[in-house]
């Protein structure tokens, strides 16, 4: 199954990659958009994901923690079996649980904001409605996960 991991900067120094909420095409959302292709499906995965990395930002902020002002989503293909349904409240239809870390040989494609985007993130994971529209705009890019050492040096823990 593919799914859409939230990330920071951190993460990509990580490994593996720690259980959390992630996001993929799901029975739920299917039900929810039942006339949208799986291209549609897969981006509103993908976009639930860039939302939640802003949510882990704003979260490491609060903690005091140095990462990158960049939403960054991490895609891999990994067993359905590895997914757990979150326990009751409001989630979206795309989360699920990743219940076992996610190695990096299961990771597909690494996708982070581009460097003149960072001021808009910062004032979205600090919930600014203005920012948090404009960012909606903005396409995050694609890099292999063969440049995940590169972008882990040009990233992390770089504020």
């Amino acid at each position: 199954m593919r799914i859409y991991i939230p990330a920071t900067s951190a993460d990509l120094c990580e490994a593996p990659l720690t259980a959390r909420i992630v996001h993929c095409v799901t029975p739920q959302l299917e039900r929810v958009l039942p006339n949208e292709d799986r291209d549609m499906l897969e981006a509103v995965a993908m976009n639930a994901a860039s939302d939640g990395s802003l949510r882990l930002l704003g979260q490491a902020w609060e903690e005091g923690r140095e990462v990158t002002a960049r939403r960054i989503v991490i895609v891999a293909d990994i067993p359905e079996s590895s997914l757990g349904i979150l326990p009751g409240g409001e989630h979206l239809p795309t989360a699920r649980f990743l219940e076992v870390p996610c190695v990096w040989k299961h990771v597909v494609s690494i996708h982070v904001d581009d460097e003149e985007s960072e001021s808009l993130v910062r004032g979205a994971a600090r919930e600014d409605d203005s920012a948090f529209e404009a960012l909606t705009e903005e396409d995050l890019m694609w890099y292999d996960v063969a440049e995940r050492t590169r972008l882990a040096r040009l990233l992390a823990c770089e504020e």
